[in-house]
């Protein structure tokens, strides 16, 4: 064989193996994003509404005794409200005018590293939530994320306060038991000893496992509100948590399977529907 045959056969051979090495690459490339999205993992699936200006908008009788200090959304519900709270007193009832909103536990109105935010739950209170209703106007929609398909495609929670947007990842969900408020570490500004105590009270009520790390150095947010879930004899509220995005972090997509503890739900779901009341 000629140098000449030689030098082309060679080049065939290299544009082959380079033609191959190219399709092996787009193949891999392409089982990667298959896999990511199966995964439900990567993909930017929430972004920042500014939340600033409405709260300016808030008008409360000046003898209220209660603050706008913030504001919320929820993603996938219609959860996008004002929160208040009564800086003297954080116990004190509600006037009528405030019903409708949601209200800060925390002690005072800053930003810490654990925010509580609740909210009533008249018109959803059953064992088979409904996930809209013209009638929904506080945390009823919370109760959406007892549906694990729900849960799976709405992950993100956001808070402004103190002029900032901040993006939490949810990384709880589940019925606790009213008692084990006694439990929770007093304080708003938690020390990392105290973060894991609180976090640990979660852990075994948890529904879903959501694929993202949570430490106890963590950006907190809790939300809370009642259910009948269970029916009138069983007292628990529905916790729902996020950890706030770290530095350089983006509210992409993560993965979400369920706990034995959801079994139970699972159950309950399928059932019959209560016939409690829709009321506190």
């Amino acid at each position: 064989m000629s140098s000449k045959k030689k030098r082309n056969s060679k080049k065939g051979k290299t544009l082959i193996m380079e033609t191959i090495a190219g399709f092996i690459i787009i193949i891999l490339i392409l089982l990667w994003l298959l896999g990511s999205k199966l995964m439900g993992g990567g993909k930017t699936v929430y972004k920042i509404e500014p939340r600033e200006s409405n709260i300016s908008t808030v008008k409360l009788s000046d003898d209220s005794g209660f603050d706008t200090i913030g504001w919320l959304r929820v993603q996938g519900t219609s959860i996008d409200y004002p929160i208040i709270q009564a800086v003297d007193d954080v116990e004190k009832d509600f006037p009528v005018e405030l019903e409708s909103f949601v209200w800060s536990l925390n002690y005072d109105n800053k930003y810490h590293n654990r925010i509580r935010v609740s909210g009533h739950n008249i018109f959803n209170l059953s064992s088979h939530p409904e996930l809209h209703s013209d009638l929904f106007t506080r945390f009823e929609e919370l109760m959406d994320f007892v549906y694990y398909d729900f849960a799976k495609e709405n992950q993100h929670i956001q808070l402004t306060m103190d002029g900032k947007d901040y993006i939490y990842k949810i990384f709880m969900v589940g019925f606790v038991p009213s008692t084990e408020k006694s439990m929770f570490p007093m304080g708003d500004d938690y020390s990392s000893k105290d973060m894991k105590t609180y976090l640990d009270i979660f852990k075994k009520y948890n529904f879903y496992d959501y694929d993202i790390d949570v430490s106890n150095d963590d950006y907190i947010i809790t939300l809370s509100t009642c259910t009948r879930f269970y029916g009138i004899n069983k007292d628990v509220e529905l916790y729902v948590l996020g950890r706030r995005l770290r530095d350089g972090e983006e509210a992409t997509s993560y993965s979400v399977s369920t706990t034995d503890v959801y079994k139970e739900i699972e159950n309950i779901l399928k059932g019959d529907e209560n016939d409690e009341e829709n009321d506190m």
